[in-house]
């Protein structure tokens, strides 16, 4: 299942204090999902619902033990606004996060000295404050798989990741030096080696290298380097640093060549091919009918598509109920099928 998620690059400027990369790949779902759901719903995930690929477990017993962290970080994300009238300099922070619950299951409710517990869900609600970073789609925003994102390795070279995309089309991005300390988080008592050799160089490598995502290899950022500009007047180890300059290869000159050379090569037949591979592959799960679904197998000749319904449990796990397939009557049938599961995919 290729997860796109969109943002606006105000969300660039938003500092994740202290989070982890497994942190941020879940700030990211939940970024997911509140695109598909809106600003202003209130958004339910279940352990099930929280794993994207096996570095994210979706054990009960690890959410337990982490949500708590979770939570406090979460709303220490905040996006801070300088504001500039004619007689003052307002500067304004915001959390993104609204409102969060965690439910927990008691794990021997009929003991009342056991006060043990076992994460169930979480529900939160976005502040309508960020409603236009998330739902509003032009040409201001960063898109980016969200698997190509979970793929890549430390905290640093994912906040790398996020700031340089929304420059993906240009493939030059400049920071002023202490706004992009800030966001990156870096500690204050780093010094310029340290961020060269620890933070800056691990994340360019990890960003040039090659990964498969859904069959096709990628690259994030070809060519990746970085400059940086000190005072003028400053030279040599001392100079004082007041910005710092990433250049790479633009997106849009491969992404444009790759898109007509797949039109004249793909016919309709092989698009929906590689539709139905890709979301049994990924075990995609849909909503059809308003049951879920997730993708099984599927045979082309046969014109059938095979699903396994969920259900949720007692404790509202979702488990695996029963095997569904489903037939079409010719192939442009079974292509509208195809899209309709696509396009329900949650």
């Amino acid at each position: 299942m290729s997860e796109i998620v969109k943002y606006h690059n105000d969300f660039n400027k938003i500092k994740l204090p202290a989070f982890t990369e497994i942190e941020q790949d879940l700030l990211m779902l939940i970024l997911f999902k509140v695109k598909n759901k809106g600003i202003g719903n209130v958004i339910e995930l279940y352990p099930s619902d929280l794993k994207i690929n096996e570095k994210l477990n979706n054990s009960r017993q690890y959410f337990t033990d982490v949500m708590d962290s979770l939570k406090l970080k979460f709303f220490k994300a905040n996006f801070r606004e300088i504001i500039e009238t004619e007689t003052e300099i307002i500067d304004r922070t915001i959390n993104f996060f609204q409102e969060m619950q965690i439910h927990y299951v008691k794990r021997n409710p009929d003991d009342g000295y056991d006060t043990s517990k076992l994460f169930n869900r979480i529900t939160l609600m976005v502040s309508p404050r960020f409603a236009y970073l998330v739902n509003e789609l032009n040409s201001n925003f960063t898109t980016f798989e969200l698997n190509e994102f979970i793929a890549l390795s430390g905290k640093y070279t994912k906040t790398l990741y996020r700031l340089l995309k929304q420059y993906r089309t240009t493939g030059k991005a400049y920071f002023e030096w202490e706004e992009f300390r800030r966001v990156m988080d870096i500690a204050e008592n780093k010094t310029l080696g340290d961020i060269d050799k620890f933070i800056l160089k691990p994340a360019l490598k990890e960003l040039s290298k090659e990964r498969n995502i859904f069959d096709q290899i990628r690259v994030p950022f070809k060519n990746l380097a970085y400059e940086k500009e000190k005072q003028k007047g400053t030279r040599g180890r001392g100079g004082k640093v007041i910005g710092i300059t990433f250049t790479f290869k633009p997106e849009n000159v491969e992404m444009q060549k790759l898109a007509k050379e797949s039109e004249k090569i793909e016919t309709k037949e092989d698009k929906y091919l590689r539709i139905a591979h890709n979301m049994v592959k990924n075990k995609a799960r849909f909503v059809y009918e308003n049951m879920l679904y997730e993708a099984n197998s599927f045979d082309c000749k046969e014109l059938k598509f095979i699903a396994v319904r969920l259900i949720r449990d007692e404790f509202e796990n979702l488990i695996y109920d029963i095997g569904q397939t489903f037939n079409a009557k010719n192939k442009e049938a079974f292509f509208k099928m195809i899209d309709t599961f696509k396009n329900n995919i949650v």
